[in-house]
């Protein structure tokens, strides 16, 4: 066989080898790709904002009060949780609730409440909730002190344990005193969830409906595509991580594809065809992979997009469950 007819011969073998491997990337590659966000909006408050706010219109400990040993203890209580020891006015709010005469019921509401209230501003949002169940505030009626922040820490404390249809009662409860208050809520649990339908509907007729509406705008207009990253990518390697602003992902992608392409490509030509062929599956490999990267790094971009730019328009609007409370410690 002439050396034209072996390159020929070795030339129709690499067109081979290649179209079986673009075959199977069509195969593997066929992914769902998912532009849907979950994002995790979250806002804790500095310790200054707690400070700031009144104290709940609880009764005033008198001098009889604190002489008494539950009198006490529900101060020292009071005074770690305005310093936010947290756990140390618990451990007080329980001694407490021990020594406290089962006559003061008001007091062991008050308790009670303080002691939810601490769970809650600690992030321990099963703990809050099992504090309110297994005590008597489920019996707390609207001349309660702290009634409305009552209804929204429950409300927020089972919207992130999960617990949907809990919190669809205690909105409905809120909804029947102030029907703004509970859109209020709901519009801040869909931008928890981004649920743009759900936002968009509910921030109608709000004060903060223009603040929301550009806050969508600016999101839609500076969030990336998932799909054009990978199909950016798939036609350049790296040119779907520099659409999303990854330049040495970009770079590196661009570069390791070019070498297993030239390498796969002499390899073929000199007909060494098994080192040709294995060369082509890393490249495939690195190919595949860098596509679904780029995915995941646009997907990744308009998450922390999304977070961020939510949370600051929610805590500039006070639309964090948190941030509409008129009373603490």
């Amino acid at each position: 066989m002439s050396i034209q007819k072996m390159r020929c011969h070795n030339q129709g073998v690499s067109l081979k080898w290649i179209s079986l491997g673009f075959i199977f990337f069509l195969l593997t590659s066929c992914q769902p790709v998912v532009d849907e966000l979950d994002p995790i909006v979250r806002y804790s408050p500095p310790k200054k904002y707690i400070e700031h706010l009144p104290k709940a219109a609880f009764p005033e400990l008198s001098d009889l009060d604190l002489r008494q040993a539950w009198g006490k203890e529900l101060l020292i209580g009071l005074s770690f949780a305005r310093e936010h020891d947290f756990y140390r006015a618990i451990t007080a709010f329980k001694r407490a609730l021990v020594l406290l005469p089962e006559t003061l019921v008001q007091r062991e509401l008050q308790i009670n409440y303080e002691m939810m209230l601490c769970y809650y501003l600690a992030n321990k949002y099963t703990e809050a909730i099992e504090t309110f169940e297994d005590s008597r505030l489920f019996q707390a009626a609207q001349d309660f002190p702290a009634f409305q922040e009552l209804t929204l820490m429950l409300y927020d404390c089972y919207e992130k344990t999960n617990q949907p249809d809990k919190a669809c009662s205690v909105l409905n409860l809120i909804h029947q005193e102030d029907p703004a208050e509970a859109q209020t809520l709901e519009l801040s649990t869909a931008l928890s969830h981004a649920d743009f339908a759900a936002i968009s509907l509910l921030s109608c007729g709000l004060p903060a409906e223009a603040s929301v509406n550009l806050f969508l705008a600016d999101y839609q207009q500076q969030a990336k595509s998932v799909r054009t990253a990978r199909a950016l990518n798939a036609l350049l390697p790296g040119a779907g991580y520099l659409y999303v602003g990854q330049k040495k992902s970009a770079l590196t992608s661009f570069l390791l594809n070019s070498l297993f392409i030239a390498a796969a490509y002499q390899f073929f030509d000199r007909g060494n065809i098994a080192a040709g062929i294995i060369t082509t599956s890393f490249e495939l490999g690195w190919y595949i992979g860098g596509i679904n990267g780029a995915g995941i790094e646009a997907s990744q971009y308009n998450h922390y997009l999304y977070q961020t730019e939510a949370e600051k328009m929610m805590t500039k609007e006070g639309l964090f469950p948190i941030l509409r409370f008129e009373a603490a410690f």
